[in-house]
């Protein structure tokens, strides 16, 4: 773990950070040579972040040497290493990151890894307010991500056969294995046309830890890794997510998508039957019978408690009536 985890090395970037010359300077701890961070503005050694999985920010950031009761940044207590974001993306499942200290006019190209040592970035890696410096373009060459195969628009060819690949197998992982369809001979076409301003754009493939991040979708897979800087821009027939702007921005759509919501015309029966059911729509038949039950026998209970006074009222005259007659029959 000292070097990083399998798949994902540590590498020694020693010698791009001695390329900078305008901004060498030398360690005042020690004394050694080192190179100037455009962010934050400190002085470290050429060996910062190279090789091995160390507490490089700890030693080196002043923001992590403090006095008294001042409480030490959390990251400054983080391991990690530089590596290569090819062979990590390819390799492992790991996390890894473009250095932001190296802007694209340095020259120098970077890229780091907390996960591979077993480390986190969580503690700092956020959005960062400020705006975004204009870049003079001239000449660039631009890396871009292919999400998946998508017939017509990406895709490969297999090695041997030469057959058009639909499928994604091991070729996916090779770069050295051209992509062709509508959307790379787009961004070709592009490429031509700016006469110069891009001088080339080099495609691969999505790294396995974006994929992991978003196993439900392999496009905003392709999106992560724009955000953490391992490709320059992705290539496809992407749909314009909320999730995914928050990662990136996108180019003016070259094709909309429509989309319908199709249901059966509902139809307008006026019949005299359809009329009556209306009624009956609000409750279902069982509690319409439900309903009917209970008026029903409350009918007839009312009825019934309500007749039972005048029979009794009715009751006793006749049955006095009836003994009168019986006495006059007696006395003749």
């Amino acid at each position: 773990m000292v070097a990083g985890k399998e798949g994902c090395p540590c590498t020694n970037e020693a010698a791009a950070l001695s390329s900078l010359t305008e901004r060498s300077c030398e360690v005042a701890s020690t004394g050694e040579p080192g190179v100037l961070f455009k962010m934050g503005g400190y002085c470290v050694p050429i060996s910062y972040g190279s090789s091995k999985c160390l507490l490089h920010d700890l030693h080196n950031d002043p923001a992590c040497f403090v006095d008294g009761d001042d409480i030490i940044p959390p990251y400054c207590f983080r391991a990690f290493c530089y590596v290569d974001a090819d062979v990590c993306a390819r390799e492992s499942n790991e996390r890894v990151y473009r250095s932001d200290y190296f802007n694209i006019d340095s020259g120098v190209d970077v890229f780091y890894s907390y996960s591979t040592c077993n480390s986190t970035s969580d503690d700092w890696l956020g959005p960062v307010d400020g705006k975004v410096e204009p870049v003079n373009l001239g000449q660039i060459t631009i890396k871009a991500n292919i999400p998946r195969y998508v017939l017509p628009m990406m895709y490969k060819r297999d090695p041997i056969s030469n057959e058009i690949l639909n499928v994604m197998g091991s070729e996916y992982y090779d770069n050295s294995v051209p992509y062709e369809g509508v959307y790379p001979s787009f961004a070709e076409k592009i490429m031509k046309f700016s006469q110069g301003d891009i001088k080339n754009i080099t495609y691969t493939h999505r790294s396995k830890v974006s994929s992991d991040l978003h196993p439900t979708s392999s496009f905003t897979a392709a999106v992560q890794d724009i955000q953490d800087g391992l490709v320059d821009m992705s290539v496809g027939p992407f749909w314009i997510t909320g999730e995914r702007l928050l990662m990136s921005a996108f180019t003016v759509p070259i094709v909309y998508d429509k989309v319908f919501l199709v249901i059966p015309k509902p139809g307008a029966d006026e019949g005299f039957m359809q009329q009556v059911s209306k009624v009956l729509q609000p409750f279902t038949y069982k509690l319409w019978g439900l309903v009917i039950s209970i008026i029903v026998v409350s009918g007839l209970l009312s009825v019934w408690f309500a007749d039972r006074p005048k029979a009794r009222a009715d009751h006793w005259p006749r049955l006095r009536r009836k003994k009168m007659r019986r006495k006059k029959t007696r006395l003749h």
